[in-house]
């Protein structure tokens, strides 16, 4: 179990949920260091990819096109295996990273941190509705340029958006059946709310920013 220098604290969630900015409203109110996972992970990249690892080069060896035309449940269980692959590599830099603080990630399956022995107490899990993903990624004009170059750019896109959306669902479903916190976003409150909830979960009181509002 990861002690005072390692990460104390772990959001875990799917994507377009605001598990990063979260992350970093908690690190200026309560003087951690936020960890993003998906942050420098290169060299735990390597290290996996020359373990026995299947799901890590089964998705390396596709082209991003390639990749997102395959069915979405199958691109989904693929994720979900690589992380599941990569998480003891991942669990070891939070172990002996140099001061206490909030990682964040997809990476932090309810499964996977069950298993570590991390209390639930020091989780949560932030999921968004399938709409609130849709809408805000079909905003963001990178997420179109991402699938541009595909054969069928809004096949891609929309199969791109099922993965995620069924990811959303695994993750929902396993802090479900485990007893972890989960949030479900759907843009009907500030973020800054959210943040303060996640607070109060971990224990961590008012904050000294907590009296400032989010940018």
């Amino acid at each position: 179990m990861p002690g005072p220098a390692g990460a104390t604290f772990y959001i875990g969630g799917s994507p377009c949920a605001g598990k990063s900015t979260i992350a970093d409203l908690l690190a200026r109110r309560h003087d951690l260091h936020a960890f993003h996972c998906d942050e420098g992970a290169e060299p735990r990249l390597a290290l996996v990819r020359r373990s026995p690892s299947q799901a890590i080069r089964q998705l390396v060896a596709l082209p991003d096109c390639d990749r997102l035309s395959r069915p979405p449940a199958w691109q989904a269980e693929q994720e979900v295996n690589f992380y599941r692959e990569q998480f003891p590599y991942l669990l070891e830099e939070l172990r002996t990273a140099p001061r206490p603080g909030v990682a964040e990630d997809a990476d932090l399956l309810p499964e996977l941190l069950h298993r570590a022995g991390i209390p639930f107490a020091r989780a949560v899990w932030v999921v968004p509705t399938p709409r609130f993903q849709l809408e805000h990624y079909a905003r963001r004009p990178w997420a179109h340029d991402y699938v541009a170059a595909c054969p069928d750019p809004p096949a891609a896109f929309a199969n791109w958006m099922e993965r995620d959306a069924l990811f959303a669902g695994h993750v929902a479903a396993e802090a479900a059946r485990l007893g972890g916190k989960l949030l479900v976003v759907d843009g009907s409150r500030p973020v800054d709310d959210m943040a303060a909830e996640v607070a109060r979960h971990f224990g961590l009181g008012a904050g000294r920013l907590s009296q400032q509002r989010s940018p």
